[in-house]
């Protein structure tokens, strides 16, 4: 019979839904029928599996390996999901979860549990949310005395949002394993997908990284190629994305466990990097070519979009798409023309750029004719 622990949680309330809010954030109401008061590590300094689960295929010195996962958006939900996989059917052991703390986000600043969050809340895996990782902190050094304690043999870190130290990347014998959504060296940092389809790449992809102090500059065990199509947006890429990571962290875990997954070090040519997306960012910028404008645009979805003036008013613009319509003569930003079919169409260095719907301050997002209407009236 498995022994019920109690335990608690670092930045989670009473009915264990945290105050994280990102734009792609779940229902959290899953999350408050658990009412658990979670952290990592009960009073024991174990988790409440037990010993009836069965060692795993490729074990940790002959018994369960026990496993820890760092993340927080809906990316990493899903690449959390194939260790739960494991976890479920009594391979390995999710040990414990780490997600970034919890904030209110959004229009209405609605407080809600992140994906990563909601889905260990939803399988009963202990949660931490340290506000630093940073030794001298109290909260970073309670973190790391509670991860210390864990003996995890393995952790794996996706869309995490901070720097792991290396007091930390020392404490797992496999050490962290990070799935990174780029075919590094491209697009080392914090948005990878998205500056790949700013930069009209053709194709980017996932790797297997294993963790080191600096950016993204780990050896790689594994990778994945993923097509770009000019359907894609930061949206979709993403989940495409996060699916083949997952894929790919799943079909390599036993071997990566074991210690038999080759690692190759990253080429020291071609290194580029992928800043954080800015606000300032939705400002459309159409003194660029089409292809640019079309490029640039798509990146920015679902944050933080995209936007111009037109007639001293900011309306934010979607679904844009490229035109075979000459404006190489007319400002760069210029609406042109609003056709019922492709939309609003803006002039950019060469080409017009249509945009099919179009949203007005406080207002609902409507087709762009029907904007146009409405501006005439």
């Amino acid at each position: 019979m498995r022994t019920r622990h109690r335990r608690r949680v670092i930045g989670v309330d009473d009915h264990g839904v945290d105050d994280h809010g990102v734009d792609d954030r779940g229902d959290a109401s899953s999350a408050t029928r658990h009412r658990r008061r979670v952290i990592g590590v009960d009073d024991h300094g174990v988790d409440d599996h037990g010993d009836a689960r069965r060692a795993p295929r490729d074990g940790v010195g002959g018994r369960m390996a026990r496993l820890a996962f760092l993340g927080t958006p809906a990316l990493a939900a899903t690449c959390l999901q194939a260790l739960l996989d494991r976890h479920d059917r009594r391979e390995h052991d999710v040990v414990a979860v780490v997600c970034q703390p919890d904030r209110p986000q959004g229009r209405g600043q609605k407080v809600e549990a992140s994906p990563v969050k909601q889905r260990a809340l939803q399988a009963g895996v202990p949660v931490l949310q340290p506000t630093t990782l940073k030794k001298g902190s109290p909260d970073g050094d309670e973190f790391f005395g509670r991860f210390s304690s864990l003996g995890v043999d393995m952790a794996v870190v996706a869309a995490y949002g901070r720097i792991v130290p290396q007091r930390l990347l020392d404490l797992p014998p496999r050490g962290f394993v990070n799935v990174h959504a780029s075919l590094l060296p491209r697009w080392r940092g914090a948005a990878p997908i998205q500056r790949a389809l700013q930069a009209g790449d053709r194709q980017t992809g996932v790797c297997l990284m294993h963790m080191v102090p600096a950016l993204d500059a780990g050896d790689v065990f594994a990778t994945d190629t993923v097509t770009i199509t000019d359907d894609d947006d930061g949206a979709t890429l993403t989940d495409k994305v996060a699916a083949r990571g997952a894929a790919l962290l799943g079909r390599h875990l036993d071997d990566l466990l074991a210690g038999r997954l080759p690692r190759a070090p990253q080429p020291d040519e071609d290194v580029t990097y992928a800043s954080m997306l800015t606000k300032d960012e939705a400002a459309v910028p159409f003194q660029e070519t089409a292809r640019a404008v079309f490029d640039h645009c798509r990146a920015m979805v679902p944050w933080p979009g995209s936007q111009t003036v037109v007639d001293g008013e900011v309306v934010k613009l979607f679904q844009p798409a490229l035109t075979d319509v000459d404006t190489s003569g007319v400002a760069p930003g210029t609406l042109v023309d609003v056709d019922r079919v492709l939309g609003a169409l803006f002039s950019c260095a060469d080409r017009a750029v249509a945009f099919a719907t179009v949203q007005r301050p406080s207002k609902a997002r409507v087709p762009a004719w029907q904007w146009a209407q409405g501006r005439r009236g």
